[in-house]
């Protein structure tokens, strides 16, 4: 399943390439969106593009070259735990440092209303995903 992701991005990293080099080419005003540099938009596209297929093709060769050893260990229960409670820390360091973040660019005035309430929203879906996760998790346990 987990290779079956990498290449699905790997084909999305190769078209949006691609739709960055048409964009080029046609002009990113067929679009019809109004950006605010429109003379980025093709490079914007084509970067997202090489950054998912590199990002993924090297996902890809790491998982085919591990050894049999390395997927025990992967796999092995203490691992396991341990790269959970740092993702958790993480999470929560991230949380703190995010909304502060966000409030100190927001009172400064380096953020628009669009950002802002994006960021905002962006934030709260992670919360959410957070609470079913733990939900979820608890009825489990």
């Amino acid at each position: 399943m987990r290779n079956n992701l990498s290449w699905s991005l790997i084909i999305m990293g190769v078209l949006l390439t691609l739709s960055g080099i048409i964009l080029r080419f046609v002009g990113a005003e067929v679009l019809k969106i109004p950006f605010v540099r429109m003379d980025l938009v093709p490079i914007a596209v084509s970067f997202c593009g090489i950054l998912l297929f590199v990002m993924s093709g090297s996902a890809i060769i790491h998982e085919k070259y591990k050894t049999k050893r390395q997927h025990i260990e992967e796999n092995d229960e203490r691992n396991i735990i341990i790269n959970q409670n740092a993702k958790s820390k993480a999470f929560d360091l991230m949380t703190t440092l995010f909304s502060f973040g966000l409030l100190a660019l927001a009172m400064f005035g380096y953020m628009n209303k669009v950002s802002f309430f994006t960021l905002i929203g962006l934030f709260l879906i992670c919360q959410v995903y957070w609470g079913y996760q733990f939900l979820t998790n608890t009825k489990k346990m």
